[in-house]
């Protein structure tokens, strides 16, 4: 079901109207920071949740789109993206409530994250070389767990999951066809599942993932 649901979303984007004005390529990367996580599930007979914290990473992406034109009397045009798009963060520290608190031994590994995600933007018209933007995203999100800690647990799996962004930033003319653009996006991708595995067993474990992005990227007119 929900990847049924993004994947509507993509081909309504991509079957947008013919009546498109101009089409784009941009890349992009920059910050990528993981809110803290706690996988929950039932483990050992009862509920317990494993509360992983998580280093800063790296986010990379690109990006086709077209615009669809102005609106508002020029305020404001939309254009709507297919984007490609990658993260990664390493494990900090992770807190396995069934050991009571604090943390385990020998945490490490990592999460990453690829996204499809189908963009809605919104620009906004100053009259000058700088123009904001917001927009909104849906996609899937494959996502893929490498988390260990303590004697040998493990919590790993890859899960396709249902994922939105929100979107917000500016961009700067260098030219009729090249832009310069920063922007920061808040990505959630929903009931992410994998698989922990223990010298007592295996259980699935799930959360809702936060990222938030800080990119810088470049845009190509065409």
């Amino acid at each position: 079901m929900k990847l049924n649901l993004a994947l509507a979303a993509l081909f309504t984007t991509l079957s947008a109207p013919a009546f498109a004005q101009d089409t784009y390529g941009q890349i992009f990367g920059g910050y990528s920071n993981l809110r803290d996580s706690s996988f929950s599930g039932t483990i050992g007979g009862g509920p317990q949740s494993v509360d992983t914290d998580f280093d800063n990473g790296y986010s990379l992406g690109l990006s086709f789109g077209r615009s669809f034109g102005t609106f508002g009397d020029g305020a404001f045009s939309l254009r709507g993206d297919l984007e490609l798009s990658f993260g990664e963060n390493d494990v900090d520290s992770v807190d396995f409530s069934g050991n009571g608190a604090g943390a385990e031994a020998n945490a490490g590994g990592s999460v990453r994250s690829t996204r499809v995600l189908a963009n809605v933007i919104a620009d906004f018209n100053t009259g000058s070389s700088f123009t904001p933007y917001a927009g909104f995203g849906l996609g899937v999100d494959f996502v893929d767990h490498d988390i260990v800690y303590g004697s040998g647990v493990t919590i790993t799996g890859t899960d396709q999951a249902l994922a939105a962004q929100l979107i917000l930033g500016t961009s700067y003319d260098i030219n009729e066809s090249v832009s310069l653009f920063a922007d920061t996006r808040f990505i959630r991708s929903f009931d992410v599942e994998s698989t922990r595995t223990s010298p007592g067993g295996t259980a699935r474990v799930r959360d809702d993932l936060d990222r938030l992005n800080v990119n810088f990227g470049v845009r190509y007119k065409f």
